[in-house]
């Protein structure tokens, strides 16, 4: 809504909020958009949260010239990130340098910032060391910043690899207990294609771009090119539509009155969120009385492919199949739960 709108039809929200779906929104100049809280939550509560998200942005103004350099950085660099979330992480070095000038950073100053906040979170350290490393590296490029990049020499530990199996159990205990067949038809998929639940919920019934993943009816396979490799290695496949496959896409295509151009959609036709993704699997964990395993959407892909490998797949099969440009990746995903039985056999020695 635009602003002669606002005033053509007054709505009585603050400036720059709007309710849109459900919720209220803030819209800040130079910023994305944040939630506030749900429209049923009251004005109150929307008055309350926009108070706190204005005090938050108020804190990163600060006395230094980082956060100026920081938003500059984000407006630039947006382009090229695919995640969402990309730009918010700007928001916290904004809040740890508010009172910093980029010419007082230093490597010390770094690694303090990232033990005080984010110590018990290895997986966000290294997000967090990943995003300073790019933004420090473009202001030596705007010759903002004189001298080597603060966050080189940091290392970190790497994160441990996850070890967690869906038992076969498990896996049909969740499948009876999702809330619609069009999500049974995403988890279906992930597993039947071993792909990313991303490159699932991005499907189309038919190509748009050289970049889309598709279903190519006519060739009888899917053509899966991964977000995730597409500015990198550029690995894709083709995968069959098997007879497995096929049944899925059908029921995929029968639900609901309203299509869309992704194969996994909502009622409305649109596509189906990853937020909303994560929240109908949660559900379903919650009702099969399986929360405390700590299942994730992310685990029906090690499923699929330790699955496979115990089928008598090789390696060389199974990272083709998964779009993997090497073969380390593809290992990182079995979680074979065959412990080896020892045949050594000793007897304790006779004394002299």
């Amino acid at each position: 809504m635009n602003a002669a709108r606002r005033r053509a039809v007054p709505d009585g929200l603050p400036n720059r909020v709007y309710a849109k779906s459900g919720s209220y929104y803030w819209f800040p100049k130079g910023g994305a958009w944040i939630k506030l809280c749900r429209v049923e939550d009251g004005e109150l509560r929307m008055l309350e949260r926009l108070a706190d998200e204005k005090r938050k942005r108020e804190s990163t103004t600060g006395t230094g010239n980082v956060p100026a350099l920081v938003d500059e950085y984000v407006r630039e660099r947006r382009k090229h990130h695919r995640e969402k979330s990309w730009p918010l992480y700007g928001n916290y070095v904004k809040n740890g340098f508010a009172d910093v000038n980029i010419d007082q950073v230093d490597n010390a100053m770094v690694v303090e910032f990232l033990t005080a906040n984010y110590e018990e979170k290895l997986h966000m350290k290294r997000i967090m060391r990943a995003f300073m490393t790019g933004f420090f590296q473009w202001c030596r490029e705007k010759r903002y910043l004189v001298g080597e990049n603060p966050c080189n020499g940091i290392r970190l530990k790497r994160p441990k690899v996850r070890d967690v199996y869906i038992t076969d159990a498990h896996f049909a205990a969740i499948r009876a207990n999702l809330a619609s067949p069009m999500i049974l038809c995403l988890v279906d998929l992930c597993y039947l294609t071993v792909q990313r639940s991303t490159e699932i919920r991005e499907l189309r019934w038919k190509k748009e771009g050289p970049d889309s993943s598709w279903v190519d009816r006519d060739q009888c396979v899917i053509h899966f090119r991964p977000s995730k490799t597409r500015d990198s290695t550029g690995v894709a496949v083709d995968l069959p539509i098997t007879p497995e496959i096929d049944a899925v896409l059908e029921m995929a295509r029968s639900v609901g009155k309203v299509k869309g151009p992704t194969v996994i959609h909502k009622r409305n036709g649109s596509a189906l969120s990853a937020s909303g993704a994560l929240k109908a699997w949660r559900e379903a964990c919650n009702k099969a009385n399986l929360q405390e395993f700590g299942y994730t959407i992310k685990d029906i892909r090690a499923k699929a492919l330790t699955d496979a490998r115990r089928a008598g797949y090789d390696v060389d099969a199974l990272q083709v199949a998964a779009a993997h440009a090497d073969k380390s990746t593809t290992e990182i995903y079995f979680k074979d739960r065959d412990i080896p039985v020892s045949n050594v056999r000793l007897a304790i020695p006779k004394s002299a």
